[in-house]
Order: structure tokens, then C-alpha cells, then sequence
């Protein structure tokens, strides 16, 4: 069993847990909508939720993550967002619901994406070999890949995957 504990209880939603550890995670909004939702009370209320095409649950927006959304879209128009990257990442030590937390947080700005080379590309797949298959399919976003070399990753991860 590996992962962080929440991830071992049906949360319905996305939460600091969700990246497993990992600093950041750059995903592509594929859809908003209103979601209800039962609080820490038994209440519901209706809530913003974003999913994304890199996880099942939706996430929770609060007015933070939303503006950020706003800003990295450029837009504050929800259909605008639809189909934009987006960074996430864990914020430690915020206070929420009168206690101190680690919540999933929304970059403010648009994910730069760096060329690979081969170099890059050689280190990958010596990664892949090794074992690290999941950290080079998370790592694999912070680049611009050829379909070639995508392809590429994508059968050493296969083969890694059925050792």
C-alpha cells in the first residue's frame, strides 16, 4: 500500500492529499460545474468544482483557486477556462475550518513548459528503467515532446510496468 492515508478513505473531492507527496502537478481543466455538497456540520450547500482530465474527482473552488484561474485564463468567463493548464500545488499551514491545514492551491500563473532535448529524454527513459516510471509520466507535463519521443516514453512505461 503506498500513497498518503487520506487516499485510503472515498473522499469525494480533491484535497492537498491528492499529489501524493509530489511538490506540484500541472493539469487541464476539462469542465466546472456546482456540486452539493454535505459540510463538516451534516449542511449542504452548492458548491464550484473544477475537474480535471489528469484526476476522476473534481476539486472544490474557493475564491482563491477561482481567481487564479481567472488570471492564468485571462478571462473571468467560465467557458474560457474550459481547456486551460493549470499548476497545482500544496500550501502549507492554512487555517481552515479552526485548524491549521495543507491546502490544494491553484498557480496564479500560466505552467511554462521547457523544450526536452535529448539529453532529457535519454535521462527519462534511464529513469523508467529504474523504476521511476510515475515520476517521469508526472514529470512529462513540464515538457514540449515530439509525438515521437511521447511514444517513446509511453512504450518504456508500458514495458516498466508489465516487469
Amino acid at each position: 500500500m503506498n500513497g498518503h492515508w487520506k487516499k485510503q478513505f472515498n473522499y469525494d473531492y480533491l484535497g492537498s492529499y491528492s499529489l501524493d507527496g509530489k511538490r506540484e502537478k500541472v493539469v487541464t481543466i476539462t469542465k466546472l460545474d456546482t456540486d452539493k455538497v454535505t459540510g463538516q456540520q451534516g449542511r449542504k450547500e452548492d458548491c464550484f468544482v473544477v475537474y480535471f482530465k489528469e484526476f476522476e474527482k473534481p476539486m472544490i473552488l474557493n475564491r482563491t483557486n477561482a481567481k487564479a484561474i481567472e488570471k492564468v485564463a485571462n478571462s473571468g468567463l467560465i467557458q474560457d477556462w474550459v481547456g486551460n493548464e493549470v499548476t497545482l500545488y500544496i500550501e502549507n499551514g492554512v487555517k481552515a475550518f479552526g485548524e491549521i491545514v495543507d491546502a490544494l492551491r491553484i498557480r496564479d500563473k500560466k505552467p511554462s513548459k521547457q523544450v526536452m532535448s535529448e539529453e532529457i529524454l535519454n535521462q527519462m527513459i534511464f529513469a523508467i528503467d529504474s523504476g521511476k516510471g510515475i515520476q517521469v509520466e508526472n514529470a512529462m507535463s513540464k515538457y514540449v515532446i515530439t509525438k515521437k519521443d511521447h511514444k517513446s516514453l509511453a512504450e518504456a512505461i508500458l514495458k516498466q510496468k508489465k516487469k
